[in-house]
């Protein structure tokens, strides 16, 4: 039985400085609410179910988890109007207080890659070495328009970011709530963050969805991977989710993808005690620095007592994310559920036996040298395809399937 973690870090409130800045967050892959950063933080707009979820925590979910580091709010000035006195210009956003509760690595130059491009996987890994290392990446910034619609600037992420993001600029500037959430941003360190994130589980509605809303999730599952696979490649099938999942681990190669499987199986364990547990749409976030192309020997030996550390720069790591629907009995007045979240471990079990397969195929190569030119590329777009049913027991076997270019997306 897992025991209630209540005594979470709160966050060191810094007197001598009043505010932080903020900025958009590029590598947001996922999600439906716009995302924040700020000195290491990600600030995401706070869900009370979420947060009483993160303060309520247990205390074995801890390394699996981003840290949590407590709630603020996030002010919006506008930096300067044009000629004839119309409110237009620059939008300046900070933090109504100074927060020190982790380590901060600094912050480097980072890049994303999208679906689409069409820079192959060897120059994506290799371009860092003309890079500065010591430039800064530009902040992603916010500007207002006589219409009132805002709009991000400096942005090299995925556009449905920037939109989320524009969307909650727009509704601080009217008022709305303006407490978010403070979570360990886990790429601040990283020169070219790839980052993938995985929703988990064969259900993706709260217990407290809309009637509607059940049904379009439901629909959802039926018609992706989530019902078979017990983690999500919507819009995919079996095979061209496992292609795409080849695509991300060619990346990060063995050693990496070995210490994965290894964070994999600790978590199974972890939730296959976890009575009374849901995870309803919560999703798994997997990422590495694709500047360090090999990592040392010393990591491909899984090291418990680093990966528990939160302040050490990990090789690959293994997050979960995303609890506004997630519960455990006990939760507020939420339904008392029975037994594990079966669904999420078929979920593990899939991913663990996809990335094994891909490892036995590849017993001896860095799994990039085989790589295809980027026309080759899964497109991630394509119709909505439902899977073949598989027996619930029975986790699914793959053959090894041809690596592709390097990519980084979100397949929720």
């Amino acid at each position: 039985m897992l025991k209630p973690f209540a005594d979470i870090v709160s966050p060191l409130l810094n007197s001598k400085k009043q505010q932080m800045n903020v900025a958009g967050f590029p590598h947001q892959v996922g999600g439906h609410f716009g995302l924040f950063k700020s000195n290491g933080h990600v600030l995401k707009p706070l869900n009370n179910r979420e947060f009483n979820f993160y303060k309520l925590i247990d205390e074995r979910l801890i390394p699996f988890t981003v840290k949590y580091c407590g709630q603020i709010s996030i002010r919006v000035n506008l930096s300067g109007v044009d000629e004839g006195g119309v409110d237009e210009g620059q939008l300046t956003l900070s933090t109504d207080a100074s927060v020190e509760c982790h380590t901060v690595l600094s912050p480097t130059v980072s890049t994303i890659i999208s679906t689409t491009t069409t820079t192959s996987a060897e120059n994506f890994l290799t371009s860092t070495m003309n890079e500065n290392e010591d430039d800064e990446i530009t902040p992603m910034t916010f500007r207002i328009r006589k219409s009132g619609r805002v709009e991000a600037e400096n942005f090299k992420g995925h556009f449905f970011a920037a939109q989320c993001q524009t969307k909650i600029v727009e509704k601080l500037l009217k008022g709305y709530d303006r407490c978010f959430i403070m979570l360990e941003d886990i790429v601040s360190g990283y020169r070219k963050p790839c980052v993938i994130d995985l929703k988990m589980g064969q259900r993706q509605h709260g217990d407290d969805s809309s009637a509607q809303k059940r049904l379009t999730q439901m629909q959802k599952c039926r018609q992706s991977t989530s019902e078979t696979l017990g983690v999500r490649g919507r819009r995919m099938d079996r095979i061209k989710f496992c292609s795409s999942l080849e695509t991300f681990f060619a990346v990060a190669g063995i050693s990496r993808t070995k210490r994965l499987i290894g964070k994999l199986r600790e978590l199974r364990i972890v939730l296959s005690q976890a009575e009374g547990f849901r995870f309803f749409s919560s999703s798994l976030l997997i990422a590495f620095d694709g500047a360090e192309k090999y990592p040392t020997e010393y990591e491909e030996n899984f090291s418990t007592q680093d990966f528990h550390n939160h302040t050490q720069k990990e090789s690959i790591a293994l997050k979960m994310i995303d609890f506004a629907h997630a519960t455990f009995n006990g939760f507020l007045e939420d339904k008392f559920y029975t037994g594990v979240d079966e669904g999420y471990l078929l979920g593990l079990d899939s991913l663990i036996n996809i990335l094994e397969n891909l490892i036995t195929s590849h017993p001896h190569s860095s799994l990039t040298s085989s790589l295809p030119d980027a026309a080759s590329v899964p497109d991630l777009t394509l119709k909505k395809q439902r899977s073949l049913k598989r027996p619930y027991s029975t986790p699914p076997t793959e053959d090894h399937l041809a690596l592709e270019e390097t990519t980084i997306f979100s397949m929720t």
